[in-house]
């Protein structure tokens, strides 16, 4: 491929070749290929300026589309291997295999396979940089960003991928791999965005202490500041730590009870005592309790009984203590298991009495004897358990004035965590004072609370909460949209960000196969967010839809990288890139100077 134009840009002249290079391709219509291309130079005007070695050589348009320079992989073979990469979640090793057989017949080693991997995700970045105005025209029409910011790494990889993002748009503002998330490193992306995007109507972060203090320097003191209402109540998990953890140790290994209800399951499952009922769900307490006064069967229904004891870790939210107590949970769950287990087995007139069921029962008692053979141990136990319920009764008050109650559809306090991130105009308004009216029962409490460690932990509370207080108002903005006054009110909290880094490193385990992620997501964590955000974005979705619009796209980010040498009569890159009028700006320079200038 010679280039197309093959007249100088200055004097007009025929060009000479220069020179050609020759480089195997690889392309997924294509297969593997040989490129020849061809440079062209004018000898009255090669080197610009005159003094310099600075070449001012002609290439084909054509050539760097459909590969770039100094690269083998084509612009098509870079998309299909991202998609298969980003998209379908393949491993390298499926990768090789799908392009091996599939009819262009590449066979690519694993590394360079990973290579165009990454450089599939650099260019994704540097096609966001590209339509840097078009995010400024939504973030515009939406009357301003709500900027979220918050950082993630993975264990002893040394980075982190700190990602700062508008919740209203959905754009990444900017993402970047930083050693850590100290002052100087995040005020200096704070002052990136501010330059790139202006002002923010809101600002959401986690908690850190120096958080608010960064944006204010940036943004100004004006700018309302959201603390994470999640990482807020997160921060009450050391309360309850200590006595969950007691409780804990004595249930699994001070009287081994949930080893002894595993034990009696198992040994029902061995001796085949009971054959499984149908559609019975044993993850509802209610439902077993139903088949029981239906058939009137203690061994299934036992054996059911103690199946839904063991899952007491089902119903957690997977978000830790102190919104899950599974400890505790577990302990509620044998007392109530207990009951109904001591009911089926004493009711003589629905169950027939006999040996066979007394042999299970007297299994059952056995472990239930341990809670009671130390009653030093017992007694700290049960202490340790009323103290739990204690503090879980004014978190759960906590939670419901920040409207972070547990999910709709159940009240139970174990239940997953709200995912109601955004709040109603009544909610908003009311969290100010759910919040003052919390702190007004808490000093009631102390007044009459004479138990001295129950006090101890509720002054914690007070002052936990008074500390954030002024920061958990959720504000009611009013944005103009279309010359239209609208209300808006912002996210409050920050699972915006923090489900998008949960999502990002699943998908590198699934293309991994591995659990610890330090090196790949040191290479890519920074850049899967740009991919993430722009494939189902409306600004870049119709990119992503189609193969090869997004691998021409790539290649004008390459036709971009060129580099127009300086004085070459005054044209400009955009002058030189448009072409047409290039024979009419030579004409006019001569005319004004006289005389052709080498």
């Amino acid at each position: 491929m010679y280039p197309e134009n093959d007249s100088c840009i200055i004097c007009g002249r025929k060009t000479n070749v220069l020179k050609t290079s020759r480089k195997t391709c690889y392309s997924f219509s294509l297969g593997k290929f040989t490129l020849i291309a061809g440079y062209t130079f004018c000898k009255k005007h090669k080197y610009i300026p005159v003094d310099s070695n600075n070449i001012l050589k002609y290439h084909s348009e054509l050539a760097t589309e459909i590969v770039a320079k100094n690269y083998q992989i084509t612009f098509d073979l870079l998309v299909k291997v991202g998609e298969l990469r980003y998209q379908d979640y393949r491993q390298l090793e499926e990768i090789k295999t799908f392009l091996k057989c599939s009819a262009a017949r590449i066979n690519l080693p694993l590394s360079t396979i990973g290579v165009i991997s990454k450089r599939y995700l650099e260019f994704c970045k540097r096609l966001h940089g590209k339509y840097e105005d078009d995010i400024k025209e939504d973030i515009q029409a939406n009357g301003g960003y709500a900027l979220h910011f918050d950082g993630s790494t993975e264990q002893k990889c040394g980075k982190v991928s700190f990602v700062l993002k508008d919740s209203i748009s959905g754009h990444v503002l900017i993402s970047e791999m930083i050693k850590s998330e100290n002052h100087k490193a995040v005020k200096a992306l704070l002052e990136i965005v501010r330059d790139k995007y202006g002002i923010p109507l809101v600002i959401l972060s986690d908690l850190r202490s120096w958080f608010v203090s960064v944006c204010q320097e940036v943004f100004g003191k004006k700018v309302l500041h959201i603390l994470c209402h999640y990482h807020f109540l997160r921060t009450f998990n050391r309360f309850f730590c200590k006595e969950h953890k007691l409780i804990q140790t004595h249930l699994t290994h001070t009287i081994k009870l949930r080893a002894g209800i595993q034990e009696q399951l198992n040994f029902l499952k061995i001796e085949k005592a009971v054959t499984s009922a149908d559609n019975l769900n044993s993850n509802s307490f209610e439902e077993i309790k139903t088949y029981w006064m239906n058939s009137g069967d203690a061994l299934v229904t036992y054996q059911y009984v103690l199946s839904w004891i063991l899952k007491f870790k089902q119903d957690s939210s997977a978000k830790g203590v102190p919104f899950d107590l599974p400890y505790l949970d577990f302990y509620h769950r044998f007392m109530r298991g207990k009951k109904m287990i001591d009911i089926i087995f004493s009711d003589k007139k629905r169950t027939t009495s006999g040996t066979r069921l007394k042999f299970y029962y007297n299994g059952f008692l056995r472990v239930v004897e341990n809670i009671n053979t130390d009653k030093t141990k017992g007694k700290k136990f049960r202490a340790n358990i009323r103290q739990l319920e204690y503090l879980q009764k004014w978190f759960i008050k906590l939670r419901g004035s920040l409207f972070m109650e547990a999910a709709q559809e159940s009240r139970d306090a174990l239940a997953p965590l709200s995912k109601r991130y955004r709040l109603t105009q009544e909610e908003a308004n009311a969290i100010p004072k759910n919040i003052q009216q919390y702190l007004e029962e808490l000093k009631k409490e102390l007044a009459l609370c004479k138990n001295i460690k129950k006090k101890e932990l509720l002054i914690k509370f007070q002052k936990q909460t008074k500390k954030y207080q002024k920061n958990l108002a959720v504000p009611i903005l009013t944005v103009m949209i279309d010359g239209k006054a609208e209300m808006f009110i912002p996210y409050r909290t920050n699972n915006f960000l923090e489900t998008s880094f949960r999502s990002d490193k699943t998908i590198i385990r699934r293309q991994t196969g591995r659990s610890k992620l330090p090196r790949e997501f040191g290479s890519v964590g920074a850049l899967l967010p740009y991919y993430k955000s722009m494939k189902n974005h409306r600004t870049f979705q119709h990119f992503f839809d189609d193969a090869k619009k997004l691998a021409k796209e790539f290649a004008n980010l390459i036709e971009n990288d060129f580099s127009i040498p300086e004085n070459i009569y005054g044209l400009t890159k955009e002058q030189y890139l448009a072409g047409d009028n290039l024979d009419s700006l030579v004409a006019k320079r001569v005319k004004s100077n006289g005389v052709m200038e080498q």
